[in-house]
């Protein structure tokens, strides 16, 4: 499904009831009942107030009483009312629209769709008497006529009260989706997660030419460290004050204020935590730039001799303007990415690398030149690249129809249930926050480059993560938010089951990939910069950091998943005792294992939460369907073990004819010839057995050879 269908589905039905109302539910059901392919609100105005009726798959057929529905249509249609009172008028005029008590809008909608769906072709219409229809129609006299006649409406309340075999009404949510439908909604956010991967993928090749560039420009030596971390404070800053709890909260509030209250309350509420946030962003970074030197020691304590604290300061002084920067352009993601349009969000970095990327190359290009010069590039090009980051998505707001605007309300209740779901994660960031000090801390302590090993280790280590795992998490947040706002907890369910099982699947391989080509890896980014010694220590940590990266993945989609059930506190309490294991692996392990113990201590990490988190999760919620989620993690280990071997043995056939893996055009060679069979014994083998659980891969296969369903 295109990202304007999707749009355009987010968009119906965002002026009716809130969702959850009996009413509405009962309204899908009979919609469903009525129409086919699928429910659509915008033909049920249409077809009531022609005087129509969907009763067959085929499209709306005419009533039997044409004059009677000539002239409804004729006498309201044509009247000053606005839109839609018009069609509601003209649509009681033709049917006969009863309530119990006090007959609204939705009343209406439900005897249209009910008797529109249980009226067989050529059956005889109820008949009410109705005003002239040369005069003014009297809304009131209408609804209190049509509630004294409500015995007329017998056969619909039957209708609407008995069972239907194919649609559950606990699984109808409230813009008529029934278990077919949400098979598609997840067809659809497949779909979606495979167009991310392509942006991914654009956006990590600029990413690697990023860090290639970054690594000619400055090699492994203590400026790249300075630079680096410099260049993480303010997002770490960011997310500690209320990033992390932003990401979180956000999107699911936003889909259920819009629910309720349509796009331009959500827009009101986005508009209100937007102004909040660039206030309190403004004041964290003059702070940030005042007491710039205690905020970089938090990351560099223990440094080896050789670490250039005050270059690390002048650094970070510059790049503090992005903590307002990284703000805006979540809330910009958030909305579009709840909006169901993933196209800007995710192509916006794609922009900020390539900034960064001609600020390191004029760096390298002048620091033998004009080192002042070429410093100042380096400071400037990096919060450049954050600013045209947040420019780039703001067209697409209003092509949605988004108009965030200033304006400030402490007392909105939204507001309060974004603070309510977002303070356990804001506990969550405050954990990582020493976490990750440590970790460098830890890294440093090995070597003076520590901290750049650890960042170059993680240029391969996120790949695999941000190109097949984020995309799933991402476009499946939106629809287990959008589930779970409409109580639909058995779609939920599938929904959880079916992503983990596609990350497990997809990752489990990668992460044996990435251990097996650690060196060829490393060798491409080090480009003649690094010496013997670095180039060690980055392929150990890049190796240590592998051997987590499915649990990694798990991690985030389980803190997807909570957050789009609004509660993170268990997940905040399972972050805790993660955090103390992994930080006491770290400081018992290191001085014996070396830089290896900071990957793996990674592992014990995710591990361990990811393993409370799912206990939890199962107890609150039953069955999450681990039986598939296992099947495809035994499925990726097997196949994952066939590529690794076949990887392996061709790298052997390459070491023997072709020589030693030595410098950066050898790396290329050999992770190409050996990783691509790799990659293709793994997953077409997965494809061609129908054992895969690959959407990307699949997609592509597909393509390639045709679809498994036609072969079939």
């Amino acid at each position: 499904m295109a990202i304007d269908d999707l749009e355009g589905t987010a968009r119906r039905g965002s002026h009716f009831a809130a969702p959850g109302d009996a009413a509405r539910h009962r309204f899908a059901a009979a919609e469903h009942r009525a129409r086919a392919p699928r429910p659509d609100e915008t033909a049920v105005f249409l077809a009531a107030a022609r005087g129509e009726r969907a009763a067959s798959p085929k499209g709306l057929e005419d009533v039997a009483d044409a004059s009677a529905r000539d002239a409804a249509g004729s006498s309201v249609l044509s009247s000053n009312r606005p839109d839609e009172t018009s069609v509601f008028l003209a649509a009681a005029a033709s049917r006969r629209f009863l309530s119990t008590t006090d007959p609204g809008s939705t009343s209406v909608f439900l005897a249209a769709a009910g008797q529109g769906g249980r009226v067989a072709p050529g059956d005889p219409l109820p008949q009410v008497k109705l005003p002239d229809l040369d005069d003014d129609i009297d809304e009131e006299w209408l609804f209190s006529r049509a509630a004294d006649e409500r015995d007329a409406l017998a056969s619909f309340e039957n209708f609407m009260s008995e069972p239907d075999e194919t649609v559950d009404g606990d699984a109808v949510d409230a813009v008529g989706a029934t278990p077919e439908h949400d098979d598609d909604m997840l067809e659809a956010a497949e779909k979606s997660s495979n167009m991310v991967s392509m942006l991914v993928i654009i956006s990590r090749i600029t990413g690697f030419f990023r860090t290639a560039v970054q690594a000619w420009a400055m090699g492994a030596a203590m400026l790249a460290s300075c630079y680096t971390i410099a260049n993480q404070l303010p997002n770490m800053l960011y997310e500690l004050v209320v990033g992390g709890m932003l990401i979180t909260a956000f999107l699911p509030v936003y889909v259920k204020v819009r629910d309720k209250v349509g796009r331009e309350g959500a827009g009101e509420y986005a508009s209100n935590l937007l102004s909040i946030l660039t206030v309190i962003m403004l004041v964290i970074t003059v702070v940030s730039f005042v007491f710039a030197a205690p905020i970089v020691w938090t990351q560099s304590a223990g440094a080896a001799d050789g670490f250039d604290s005050d270059l690390a300061v002048w650094f970070f002084r510059w790049f503090s303007v992005e903590i307002v920067l990284y703000a805006l352009s979540s809330v910009f993601s958030g909305v579009l990415n709840a909006e169901r349009e993933y196209v800007a969000s995710n192509a916006a970095p794609i922009l900020n690398n390539i900034i960064v990327i001609l600020s390191f190359a004029g760096y390298g290009l002048l620091s033998h030149v004009n080192s002042g010069l070429a410093m100042m590039i380096l400071a400037v090009g990096n919060p450049l690249g954050v600013l045209a980051q947040v420019l780039v998505q703001i067209p697409s707001l209003g092509r949605h129809g988004v108009h965030l605007s200033l304006r400030m309300n402490l007392a909105d209740p939204a507001l309060r249930e974004t603070i309510s779901i977002g303070l356990p994660t804001l506990f969550i960031t405050l954990v990582g926050y020493p976490t990750l000090a440590v970790l460098s801390s830890c890294a440093m302590q090995v070597t003076s480059s520590g901290a750049a090993a650890l960042y170059y280790s993680r240029v391969w280590y996120v790949l695999p993560y941000s190109i097949f795992a984020v995309p799933i998490s991402v476009t499946m947040f939106t629809e287990l938010s959008h589930y779970f706002a409409q109580g639909d907890m058995a779609s939920f369910k599938q929904g959880f089951s079916r992503g983990l099982s596609k990350i497990v699947f997809t990752t489990i391989p990668f992460s044996m990939f990435l251990i097996l080509f650690a060196r060829c890896l490393i060798n491409i980014l080090a480009s003649g910069k690094f010496d013997a010694e670095s180039v060690e220590i980055t392929t150990v940590c890049l190796a240590g950091l592998a051997v987590g990266l499915v649990f990694n993945c798990v991690f985030v989609y389980l803190q997807k998943a909570c957050s789009a059930m609004l509660s993170m506190k268990f997940f905040a309490l399972a972050v805790v005792i993660s955090a103390v294991a992994e930080i006491v692996f770290c400081f018992v392990f290191v001085p014996s294992m070396g830089i290896a113990a900071v990957g793996l201590s990674q592992t014990v990490y995710y591990v361990l939460a990811d393993a409370v988190v799912l206990v939890r999760l199962r107890g609150q919620l039953g069955g999450l369907g681990m039986r598939s989620v296992l099947s495809a993690a035994a499925r990726g280990l097997v196949f994952g073990t066939l590529g690794t071997l076949v990887g392996w043995g061709i790298l052997q056939g390459l070491t023997m004819s072709v020589g030693p893996l030595e410098g950066a055009m050898r790396g290329l060679m050999f992770a190409v010839v050996a990783g691509l069979p790799a990659v293709l014994v793994t997953f077409g083998l997965a494809y061609a057995l129908g054992k895969s659980d690959a959407p990307f891969f699949d997609s592509i296969f597909d393509k390639l050879f045709g679809r498994r369903a036609a072969a079939v």
